[in-house]
Order: structure tokens, then C-alpha cells, then sequence
């Protein structure tokens, strides 16, 4: 009884020692296919002048939808001055102007259609706060 669960532990060794070399090679085969740092997705890679941002829909600011999508570089400014954000829509940076509970104002970025949102419904502005004119000193 003995030697024979010694064998069994033998085999069962020499199966797992065979299992982890396989494993090895293609594990190394894999890296030598695909370098890590190097791949892009495909549609980056296919449509080089599309840059993807997380696009409100609909109207109503409180209520808007955000979908991912890409356009061309030449829309980005458009989007951008109609509250879009720039990236997909969970990373995305919007810019907003933030109403103070002091009652200031002051550009800010958040990231996220959520955080957006929220802002959005707390009454802050989409795009860039105006900045001051400075009062021209009399000569």
C-alpha cells in the first residue's frame, strides 16, 4: 500500500512539473506576440484622426443621457462648447463652472459622467467660468 502512494505522488509531480513548463513557454510565447505598453485598440489604431468623448444627449441638462463615442478632431470644439467631455464617458474630464457656497464661481474639472451630473443638477454651468474684465486705470 505504501509504494503505491508513492507512486501516485510521482506521477502526480511529474504531471505538474509538465503543466508549469507548458504553461511557461506559452506564457513567453504570448509576450513575445504582444509587448505589454504597445497595444492600442482597434478602432484607435484603425481611425487615427477620431478622437472618443462621452457625449450628452438630449436637452435638459439635469436629466441628460451620456453615451461614448467618436468623432472626428475637427468636431471636438464643437462638442466641447455644448458640455461634452473628452474620453470615454466613466473617465471622461468635463469642464464646468462651480458655483461656491460662498457664492464665487471658479472653473473647475471633474472627471466622470456621474460627477458631471451631480454638478449639473446642483446648478453649475457647463464650460469655463467668464473671466473678469480688468477696469483700465485712468492716465
Amino acid at each position: 500500500m505504501k509504494g503505491f502512494s508513492t507512486l501516485r505522488l510521482g506521477r502526480a509531480t511529474l504531471l505538474a512539473f509538465i503543466a508549469a513548463v507548458v504553461l511557461g513557454a506559452f506564457a513567453v510565447a504570448g509576450a513575445g506576440v504582444s509587448p505589454a505598453g504597445t497595444s492600442t485598440p482597434a478602432a484607435e489604431s484603425a481611425y487615427p484622426k477620431k478622437v472618443t468623448i462621452c457625449h450628452r444627449t438630449g436637452k435638459n441638462l439635469k436629466k441628460s443621457k451620456y453615451r461614448t463615442i467618436r468623432i472626428s478632431r475637427r468636431a471636438l470644439k464643437a462638442h466641447l462648447r455644448h458640455g461634452d467631455g473628452i474620453g470615454a464617458c466613466p473617465r471622461a474630464v468635463f469642464t464646468i463652472c462651480h458655483k461656491t457656497k460662498a457664492g464665487k464661481k471658479r472653473t473647475m474639472k471633474v472627471r466622470g459622467w456621474k460627477a458631471h451630473r451631480k454638478h449639473m443638477r446642483q446648478g453649475d454651468k457647463i464650460r469655463a467660468c467668464p473671466k473678469k474684465k480688468k477696469k483700465k486705470g485712468k492716465k
